[in-house]
């Protein structure tokens, strides 16, 4: 492959922007071929071909474009035009021989092969192609040459001596044929039948001189050449009216000179517009923002008003106009304008696989029709089954549906190639499925990919607040928040701002200075925002962690009408029918989330919930033994069955140890440090209940190290600290200062208050 510098490329595509109806598509074409960049390539060359259509060529090349996308039927297609308007063209059936044989059709792609080397027996690759697969041909054209002849045989027959010669008798007598307009004796003229002796005796004789012509001759007798002469003669004009003529014809070839060279030149700056513009909307489009792809468009809109066929700007502004309205609550007008250029695209007969993805996520977006976009997705991924924009939108659409195992694996095949909307997507994913130590993974990666990603930012913050209520969760969410404002607001959305306020709000009503006028805003966020089922889940969560329950059940109830295909919203709901110590009502709804996602724990674990609210110790194991299964709720598991084993009529300490101490380290590192300090207390209280003093301080220490704002570890370790000594009374003030600090006015507070009292 031949290797173009951006010199030689620039200089090829301004022959080509200069001269676009001339041959100069060709090496333009295949340069772009070879750099791999496949679309620029079909556009030059489809123009080409409009401008020359019976030029072999340009549809060979075009044929390779197909060829090297995979796109092996058009390849055929294209191959089969040629070899109509160039029967023997060798590297047409080369090539046609290449894409059979790569569609399995060996046979007839031998058979092409073969007839390449017919037309070509010097056609090397042919000929490799064919002993790749055991086959040593020889072509036609060579096979029907003779033999070489000896060099005897292939002289003149001698001539015949005189003894063969034929004598006069022998040789017969003809009469020549005499020409129409000569004479005995005048030049041309054959001499009489009777003086024609034996031909190897003749000796020429010398042309008498022609007779001088005494007048014209007769009209039966006039040459040829006298009467064009004659006809010269007619229509020679005067020399003075051939000047004006050529005077003339100059002026005029003056002018259409100078308008091929404003034309020329015009459609250079055109071109240079058009190139311009397409390298700001590239680097706009892929920051995959609400600001980038509002700048992509403005100068996608300038190219379609000087090229209204660019299939770029056509596809790439079609997409914008879906996602807009569809991902960040654009204008739905946008819709309308997306749907003219997709027409275009469509009635010029190009597309590309960013066209398909815009049908596919128009489909969606602006009919609400997923079956139709995922139809349309699919049959693109047939065409080019490798388009990571393809596989991410196909990930959308199913994420719609409601589909989550297929949506994960098209957003995993987006992802392998660093495509940000696909790990974004993978992100929802993970949060539809309240995986959510997964979803912070897929958003930090689409924040490595690009720190300025305005959605990845927001939705770190909120799935921050959602996973729990702890000091390292709200500084999380903080600094998202604080990012968001310093770098992103002045080009935000309106929707993007509305869930910067929405974490700001929850993050009021997690401190109590502030908690009641953050549930204030929050009710006034949740009606301003009332078609937002994102808004409505994240609402309800808070609502029901501050035991405002009737309000919560109310908004997750408008949540699922919203979008009924999520099961962490009806996840959601059946939380709050436990808390509400609705246990049928918990049951029946968490049934309805294994419906929606077979592989979800957390359903089993809040059924298992319900049985032990009601007492019923076997049911509730049964269920969480099921959701130790799930990588994702396995810790989770164990930390219930413990509890249930010591809720139980009979508690069973040594199981429900046994359980906690599997469940600490799972729960530790899968993010839950939070619960995992909860069961180390758990753990330490057993411990001491068994007077193994060094296990119980042991555990205690891990306590404080998974949740430093736990204050439980700090007072039990002051309790069982000898204050009698100068050594216990300081340390019994450090641990008793602690929990005091961090649990001012709560239940362990009391206790170390006591104690410092007594040791000042």
């Amino acid at each position: 492959m031949v290797s173009t510098s951006s010199n030689d490329l620039a200089q090829l595509e301004y022959e080509f922007a200069t001269s676009p109806n001339s041959e100069a598509f060709i090496p333009l074409a295949e340069a772009y071929l070879g750099m791999g960049r496949f679309v620029e390539a079909m556009v030059v060359c489809k123009k080409g071909i409009k401008a020359h259509p019976d030029l072999p060529t340009g549809r060979l090349i075009m044929a390779r474009i197909y060829s090297d996308q995979a796109k092996h039927q058009k390849a055929i297609d294209e191959l089969e035009k040629l070899l109509k308007l160039s029967p023997e063209n060798a590297e047409a059936y080369h090539l046609l021989g290449n894409v059979q044989m790569k569609l399995g059709k060996e046979e007839q792609g031998v058979g092409h092969l073969k007839k390449a080397l017919d037309i070509d027996p010097d056609m090397t690759a042919a000929r490799e192609a064919l002993l790749k697969i055991g086959i040593d041909y020889t072509p036609r054209s060579a096979a029907a040459q003779p033999a070489a002849q000896p060099a005897a045989q292939q002289a003149s027959p001698a001539a015949p001596t005189m003894s063969e010669r034929p004598t006069e008798r022998q040789m017969p007598v003809v009469a020549p044929q005499q020409a129409p307009d000569t004479q005995p004796g005048e030049p041309g003229a054959m001499p009489p039948a009777d003086i024609i002796t034996e031909p190897s005796m003749h000796v020429a004789q010398p042309r008498p001189a022609p007779r001088p012509r005494s007048g014209p001759r007769p009209a039966h007798k006039r040459r040829i050449a006298d009467i064009y002469n004659d006809m010269e003669e007619r229509n020679r004009k005067p020399q003075r009216k051939g000047i004006k003529y050529t005077l003339y014809m100059g002026g005029v070839l003056a002018v259409i000179l100078v308008i091929y060279v404003i034309y020329t030149w015009q459609a250079g700056i055109k071109q240079k517009k058009i190139n311009d513009h397409l390298e700001k909307g590239r680097a706009s489009f892929n920051q995959d923002t609400y600001a980038g792809y509002k700048k992509a468009l403005e100068n996608y809109r300038a190219i379609y008003k000087l090229d209204k066929n660019h299939l770029e700007a056509l596809s790439r502004g079609a997409f914008i106009c879906a996602v807009l309205p569809g991902e960040f609550s654009g204008p739905k007008a946008l819709y309308q304008e997306g749907m003219k250029y997709i027409n275009q695209a469509l009635a010029s007969k190009e597309s590309n696989s960013m066209l398909t993805a815009a049908r596919g996520l128009m489909a969606m977006y602006a009919s609400s029709n997923t079956n139709e976009a995922r139809k349309i997705l699919e049959e693109g991924l047939k065409e080019n089954a490798g388009s990571a924009v393809l596989h991410t939108a196909l990930g959308y659409v199913l994420l719609k549906k409601g589909e989550l195992a297929e949506a994960r694996d098209h957003l995993m095949e987006g992802a392998k190639q660093s495509e940000i909307r696909a790990l974004v997507g993978l992100g929802l994913y993970a949060m539809r499925r309240t995986m959510y130590r997964e979803a912070t993974q897929a958003f930090h990666r689409a924040l490595q990919s690009d720190r300025e990603h305005v959605k990845s930012t927001l939705y770190m913050g909120i799935l921050a607040l959602l996973w729990g209520d702890s000091p390292g969760r709200r500084k999380v969410a903080a600094d998202m928040l604080k990012h968001f404002h310093e770098e992103m607001e002045a080009t935000a959305s309106d929707n993007e701002k509305a869930y910067a306020e929405l974490i700001d709000t929850v993050l009021k009503i997690r401190e109590r200075k502030t908690r009641r006028a953050g549930l204030t805003k929050l009710a006034t966020l949740m009606k301003a925002h009332s078609s937002d089922a994102l808004f409505l889940f994240v609402g309800a969560k808070e609502l029901r962690r501050q035991r405002k329950l009737k309000q919560a059940k109310e908004a997750i109830e408008k949540a699922l009408r919203l979008d009924g295909s999520r099961p962490d919203f009806a996840l959601e709901e059946a939380a709050i029918y436990l808390a509400m110590k609705d246990y049928e009502g918990t049951r029946s709804r968490a049934m309805r989330v294994q419906e929606m996602d077979a592989e979800s724990g957390q359903a089993s674990i809040l059924i298992g919930d319900a049985y032990l609210g009601e007492k019923n110790f076997e049911k509730a194991k049964q269920y969480y033994k099921e959701a130790t299964k799930f990588e994702d709720t396995e810790a989770l598991s164990h930390l219930r069955l413990g509890d249930a084993f010591v809720a139980q009529t009979n508690p069973d300490v040594d199981r429900a140890q046994a359980q906690y101490e599997l469940a600490v380290p799972g729960l530790r590192t899968s993010g839950e440090g939070n619960l995992a300090s909860q069961t180390c207390v758990k753990l330490a209280k057993i411990y001491a209940s068994k007077n193994r003093h060094k296990e119980f301080l042991n555990i205690l220490q891990i306590a404080k190290k998974s949740d430093a704002s736990n204050a439980e570890p700090y007072c039990m370790i002051a309790g069982n600290i000898n204050i009698d000594t100068k050594d216990g009374r300081e340390q019994a003030k450090e641990y008793c200062g602690n929990c005091v600090k961090l649990d001012a006015g709560g239940e362990f507070s009391g206790h170390c208050k006591e104690v410092l009292k007594k040791i000042r």
